[in-house]
């Protein structure tokens, strides 16, 4: 007969903000190691992405020391396909990112408008082929950031609706990347690149991710529409790297809260 009081009691945690979204846009990809020349084309992705608050229940009990700190989170996959000036050879690329991050919030104006700067963390791995190239097949681009974080955002009302215009930006401070074992070609192999991780910042590779969004509250559904841009720059010696994206963002966005576990 408790069943049900015990089900009711069960703890909530904070509320979530998930996106589902999908991009599509262009790209530009600089790969010396596979081509001398640079190469555009299309980007197609599909990512989510979501934002919470920190609990301010402690073991300490409500201490409030949390209240203005949340973090986000994010996961994206791509497909890009790119040719040449000249339409004669083309790139094929997978690329997969991953990155959590926490914020301070400053509020004001009724908490309609909000800036925040924190740490993240951003892991990038894509690897690329060259459609024409039987010597040198594939490249890796390999990094994981600690990154500078900021934004700021600002909600208005309708009658019935309600939006938030949103701007994020995310620059590489330290980390560390890999370059595989580059070799110019099997008949000049004592010219290359030794395959090892190496110490990253912006003295030999340069990162920028950020954002625009307005997110669109209507009575049943809410939805985004926005734009990514991403640049990454770096090198060694001979070879260089250049990786620059931009794309159009649609995504729908809902709020959930997860009940913690009850005894049965």
């Amino acid at each position: 007969m408790m069943l049900f009081p015990v089900l009711l009691m069960a703890q909530e945690n904070v509320e979530h903000d998930n996106i589902l979204k999908i991009k599509v846009g262009t790209g530009y990809q600089l790969d010396t190691y596979l081509s001398p020349l640079g190469y555009t084309g299309m980007v197609y992705g599909l990512g989510n992405e979501w934002w919470q608050p920190f609990r301010k229940d402690t073991k300490l009990g409500k201490t409030g020391k949390l209240d203005h700190w949340a973090h986000v989170g994010r996961v994206d996959i791509a497909l890009s396909n790119y040719y040449s000036k000249a339409r004669t050879n083309k790139y094929m690329g997978v690329q997969l990112a991953a990155g959590w991050g926490a914020f301070y919030e400053w509020r004001w104006i009724d908490e309609r408008l909000k800036v925040f700067v924190g740490p993240y963390l951003d892991a990038d791995f894509m690897v690329r082929e060259q459609a024409n190239n039987v010597n040198k097949i594939v490249s890796l681009d390999v990094a994981i950031d600690v990154m500078a974080m900021g934004g700021i955002s600002w909600s208005f009302y309708g009658k019935k609706t309600s939006y938030r215009l949103g701007y994020m930006l995310r620059t590489n401070l330290i980390g560390f990347d890999y370059l595989p074992e580059y070799w110019e070609s099997y008949y000049e192999i004592t010219q290359g690149v030794p395959g090892q991780p190496r110490c990253s910042g912006h003295w030999n590779h340069n990162t920028l991710k950020h954002q625009l969004a307005l997110d669109m509250q209507f009575p049943h559904s809410t939805w985004r529409i926005g734009a990514e841009h991403e640049l990454i720059n770096y090198g060694t010696d001979n070879l260089h790297f250049v990786r620059h994206q931009f794309g159009i963002v649609v995504g729908c966005l809902w709020k959930y809260k997860i009940r913690a576990n009850a005894r049965l």
